[in-house]
């Protein structure tokens, strides 16, 4: 029988001695690598046009995620033109209608949570929200 005094000691390293025992050498395969120059560089381009010709086209790509989310399509594709329409179109829009910068700013954010957790029903509030904003901006 142990005395009391050894029980403690015995207790830590009983734990110590696991931990030890799981360590072990990692070792890698070269052969699982994959070469540099299968990697392919990807580029990417700002729409280019003015706000009247680019916020219809960011209105529509909001009404479209929520249904390409649905239909298991690339929802993060559809967030990523919304936001390059946007990122064209900003200096144009924060020029004349300073007001609407937030909003923009908080719908295209909604949209790529939207894409990026796959909740249809952000994409669908986002639709309607681009479509409030883009219609305010076009209508002044």
């Amino acid at each position: 029988m142990l005395r009391r005094s050894a029980r403690p000691w015995l207790a830590a390293l009983i734990p110590l001695a696991g931990v030890l025992a799981s360590c072990a050498a990692t070792t890698y395969d070269p052969s699982l690598a994959s070469p540099d120059s299968s990697v392919a560089a990807t580029t990417t381009t700002l729409p280019s046009g003015t706000a009247a010709e680019l916020l219809p086209r960011l209105r529509d790509e909001a009404a479209s995620l929520s249904g390409v989310m649905i239909d298991g399509g690339d929802a993060t594709a559809v967030a990523e033109r919304i936001a390059a329409l946007w990122d064209a179109v900003k200096s144009e829009v924060g020029a004349a209608r300073p007001d609407l910068l937030a909003s923009f700013e908080n719908s295209v954010a909604l949209a790529g949570k939207a894409a990026r957790f796959s909740r249809a029903a952000d994409a669908d509030k986002a639709s309607r929200n681009f479509d409030a904003l883009v219609s305010s901006y076009l209508e002044a």
